[in-house]
């Protein structure tokens, strides 16, 4: 990536001059999008998936903050695909919004303004992994504040990260508060049991993630699989058939053991592996039906 938009202007990277002494830096009162531009190589182009969809829960973030977010969704997407074609990245590309409260100086009760940037990677195509993982300590709050992107949570992501990987485990599994499954650190679960698809609530502290919807809503509608969203104990995921997380970045990961439990997933029948056909082929425009999932970048 040379080139980033900050505040309605495209510049080098090598002229972001965010202030360490900004509110968003000392408290994490910043906000943020994961989104992803899928390369097309028939059309030569690079269609942004469900925008409208991470627009609006940029939104939510920014009435959390108290940020008044100017943007209409037409501009945040037109701002977006200027940085998309002026980098050039003829693959796929993961884009990060950042909005952020730029008041300078101790104080977390200041009043504050906002600033607003765009940056991407490309996103070479790579194979669904295949994870160890077990519990963490850590607990999802369910007070609703984990349902959007607030940079400060992340923290607990990463410590959840940490503690996984101090027990030789790749990947940490999160319960709420009340003792619920919530997540991954950093994506959304799913579990199969006897040919249903489950996956926590809302209630539960996860995060409402776009490609958990995507995936749900393939479930139902191509497979004509039952999807239940509720609160679950670990033993239910002990129990399960399979196991699987979704995230934007990272699409589709497979377990592969949890805790002492090791998966099977050889079997090419296995629900998590269709659905991960599936959304490999919406994502490439092979399924017309959702084609207003994938915008074009003009």
């Amino acid at each position: 990536m040379k080139y980033m938009y900050t505040d309605g202007h495209l510049h080098s990277v090598e002229r972001n001059n965010a202030s360490t002494m900004m509110q968003a830096f000392n408290y994490g009162t910043a906000a943020f999008e994961g989104m992803k531009a899928f390369w097309h190589e028939k059309e030569k182009n690079w269609f942004i998936f469900r925008p409208a969809e991470h627009y609006a829960r940029i939104r939510r973030s920014a009435e959390m903050l108290e940020i008044d977010f100017k943007l209409s969704e037409t501009e945040f997407v037109e701002a977006i695909a200027k940085v998309i074609r002026r980098n050039d990245v003829r693959q796929d590309v993961y884009i990060r919004p950042l909005l952020y409260r730029d008041q300078k100086g101790v104080g977390l009760a200041k009043q504050s303004g906002s600033g607003f940037s765009i940056f991407l990677g490309a996103l070479p195509h790579k194979a669904a992994q295949e994870l160890r993982c077990c519990f963490v300590s850590q607990r999802r709050p369910t007070d609703g504040s984990y349902n959007v992107k607030l940079a400060g949570n992340y923290l607990l992501s990463f410590f959840a990260i940490k503690e996984a990987r101090a027990r030789g485990f790749q990947m940490g599994i999160l319960q709420s508060s009340e003792g619920y499954l919530s997540e991954a650190a950093i994506m959304n679960l799913f579990f199969v049991q006897e040919g249903k698809l489950f996956t926590p609530s809302l209630a539960c502290g996860p995060l409402a993630g776009i490609t958990r919807k995507t995936i749900m809503q393939l479930a139902r509608e191509q497979l004509g699989v039952r999807v239940l969203e509720g609160k679950y104990r670990k033993s239910r995921l002990l129990a399960a058939d399979e196991i699987f997380f979704t995230g934007t970045g990272s699409g589709m990961n497979f377990v592969s053991q949890l805790e002492r439990k090791r998966y099977r997933l050889s079997r090419k029948k296995r629900l998590g592996l269709q659905l991960w056909r599936l959304y490999r082929d919406l994502t490439a425009g092979k399924l017309p039906e959702y084609s207003d999932w994938l915008t074009p970048v003009r």
